[in-house]
């Protein structure tokens, strides 16, 4: 089993960073942990290559992470919210699967064919809610082919860090036996 989990943290040792690595740890088989921070993506450039050819025309830490989504049976996008929202460098990154939308809408090519399952993990400290960031996620998972089975929140991270709040640990464990299924 291959699972890969987008973490959109910066922070290594932070709230969405702990349960990114508790869940690692609950899960069998091959996971590989991608942190946008540090991935060397650039963002999508609407260059529209891609309404012609199948692919992305923008050499670089992107091109093997395609594969590994195409061969994943489990995908996990993992993110702090800022303003609401997924992560900003992690939303940089998703921008690039706009080839898998326009290869499918323009060229009839589906190129993540193989069904797959997923979870959502979101940590937030502020006043806002996770909803827009759920919805962009949804958004994100179909251009995966990925069923998003349960959501984990740790929603009061100013005052409860992810590491003690024992409803989000249960979670993230409860979501480690879904995706080893």
């Amino acid at each position: 089993m291959n699972t890969l989990i987008f973490n959109g943290s910066p922070r290594t040792r932070g709230d969405t960073s702990f349960l990114v690595e508790r869940l690692r740890a609950g899960l069998d088989g091959n996971v590989t942990v991608i942190r946008a921070a540090d991935a060397g993506v650039r963002p999508c450039c609407d260059c529209r290559w891609c309404w012609d050819h199948v692919g992305c025309s923008i050499d670089d830490a992107m091109q093997p992470i395609y594969r590994q989504i195409i061969d994943a049976d489990n995908i996990v996008i993992a993110s702090p919210l800022y303003f609401s929202e997924l992560n900003g460098a992690l939303l940089s990154m998703m921008s690039r699967l706009q080839t898998f939308y326009t290869s499918r809408r323009f060229l009839g090519v589906k190129q993540v064919e193989k069904p797959k399952r997923g979870g959502l993990i979101l940590c937030g400290g502020g006043d806002g809610g996770p909803k827009r960031a759920e919805e962009t996620a949804r958004v994100i998972f179909r251009f995966m082919n990925t069923k998003c089975l349960r959501t984990v929140y740790s929603l009061h991270t100013d005052d409860l860090p992810a590491c003690e709040d024992a409803e989000a640990v249960r979670q993230i464990d409860e979501l480690a036996a879904i995706l080893n299924k």
